[in-house]
């Protein structure tokens, strides 16, 4: 999916007013045109012209009747340079904003927060008086961003390839499960799955030693 495809989602309230909440992905090129909100209300019109179509079963129509349309726009960024500048780090959805087919985008951020939590419970250790302070700041930072960066992004760029192969979209599997099925089976999730978190606070803290001390010797 592009950053420009968004998704409605409709709100079906029955006779007892209760509210049952559906969401439908719908592939769209055209971008996104509010600056300052991420969904909008939509008219029942622009929603129907979403399901025209003989694949389209005339009793799911006849449900949507129902329905008080809000459109969510989906948005990414797929390459960030650096997740660090100085003294200023991102973390979360400011570093790698992701599309949510593979619902990891959120335990992403939970990761750069505890890897630079570690990072930052090591500075504060050190003398605010201690001149290469400065020096020690970048240090956590570059390790910070040196182990979360490749696997933060490697998440965000698997999941724009499972909304493509979701809506055919793929350029080498298309609409033919025999080759999408592969791509989402055979271990592609091990990685994301089953890491141990623990090992990236212990390397990011090694790599930063390892400049603080580099630094101190100079």
């Amino acid at each position: 999916m592009r950053p420009d495809q968004d998704s409605p989602v409709l709100a079906l309230t029955d006779c007892k007013r209760q509210e049952l909440n559906l969401l439908w992905c719908v592939a769209d090129s055209k971008s996104w045109k509010l600056d300052d909100a991420v969904t909008e209300k939509v008219s029942h019109e622009e929603m129907m012209a979403d399901f025209q179509g003989s694949g389209v079963d005339e009793r799911f129509r006849q449900l949507l009747v129902m329905a008080n349309p809000i459109r969510w726009g989906l948005f990414h960024h797929l390459h960030t340079s650096t997740y660090y500048r100085g003294r200023v780090a991102l973390l979360g959805d400011s570093a790698h904003a992701s599309l949510p087919y593979q619902a990891a985008g959120a335990a992403q951020g939970l990761e750069d927060a505890l890897v630079f939590s570690e990072v930052l419970t090591r500075l504060v250790r050190i003398p605010a008086s201690d001149a290469n302070l400065p020096a020690y700041i970048e240090a956590g930072s570059e390790a910070y961003d040196s182990v979360r960066r490749p696997r933060a992004q490697k998440q965000l760029e698997q999941s724009a390839e499972v909304g493509q192969l979701l809506f055919f979209q793929h350029q080498q599997a298309g609409d033919d499960m025999s080759k999408i099925l592969p791509r989402l089976q055979e271990g592609r999730f091990d990685w994301l799955w089953f890491h141990d978190i623990l090992e990236d606070v212990e390397s990011a803290l090694a790599k930063m030693d390892a400049k603080v001390n580099t630094t101190a010797e100079l």
